[in-house]
């Protein structure tokens, strides 16, 4: 954390699915780095042991967003909070079981997580971005939106369709100051997160998972956040549109 140490000092960040894992790894990253930082995500008594953690880390209280983002009324509450220097979209939803033969209700509850909720927020928020001149927007997506890795389809195509909608929005807000970038992260391993329930249940399938990842070990939260926060700085003034792949090198001979 010293490269960032109080780099994004008078920085008003919003961490949309921020309770646990990855993105409550990217927000103690920025609470760390001196940032303003909002967690948001549906429950709030999860919202508050993460920002109860991160306190403790940071020394900073992150406020806390008890909303479902992908809900149509979510970008309402936006109004509410100070202009946002950047945004983080990290919520989605895998709750279905793989296959081609889905429902409908079911595709299209995973098409609103992964896709329409973050394209409705991302265009909320960029709106005021564009007004005054700056700011930055990070998507985080999977890996399983650029190659077929076996999680539900509607998972998949969501995912993809958040990598085509972070290059038109890159396009589009250039001219405007507003950078907007994505991570694709591969098998990322955390308490309470997919990988870590099904280690549990399967710890032998480790050893199978990781065969595919030439760098041989799982990702970190941290690993992303740093990321993030690179993507996020001045440092990365000049990205926009980009595609960061970070999976261990596991999608590099696809």
């Amino acid at each position: 954390m010293i490269g960032f140490m109080k780099e994004f000092e008078n920085c008003n960040v919003l961490v949309a699915g921020a309770s646990r894992g990855i993105g409550k790894g990217i927000a103690t990253a920025f609470a760390e780095a001196g940032a303003s930082v909002w967690l948001g995500a549906r429950k709030e008594a999860t919202l508050e042991r993460a920002a109860d953690e991160i306190e403790k880390i940071s020394g900073t209280r992150p406020d806390i967003v008890a909303r479902d983002f992908s809900n149509s009324d979510a970008s309402d509450l936006i109004d509410g909070l100070p202009a946002l220097d950047v945004l983080v979209v990290n919520y989605g939803d895998t709750d279905t079981a793989p296959g081609f033969d889905t429902s409908d209700e079911a595709w299209g509850r995973l098409l609103t997580a992964n896709l329409t909720g973050p394209a409705r927020l991302s265009r909320h928020v960029a709106r005021g971005m564009a007004e005054r001149g700056h700011g930055s927007i990070l998507f985080i997506g999977s890996i399983c939106g650029r190659e077929a890795l076996g999680a539900p389809i509607g998972y998949n195509v969501g995912k993809a369709g958040l990598r085509a909608l972070s290059k038109t929005m890159a396009h589009e807000l250039g001219p405007t100051g507003v950078r907007v970038n994505l991570i694709q992260p591969g098998n990322v391993l955390f308490d309470g997160g997919r990988w870590d329930d099904k280690l549990k249940a399967h710890p032998a399938l480790a050893d199978s998972v990781l065969k595919a990842v030439p760098l041989r070990r799982f990702g970190t939260p941290d690993d992303i956040a740093q990321a993030a926060l690179f993507l996020s700085s001045f440092r990365a003034s000049f990205i926009t549109g980009a595609e960061l792949v970070i999976d261990g090198g596991q999608t590099v001979g696809f």
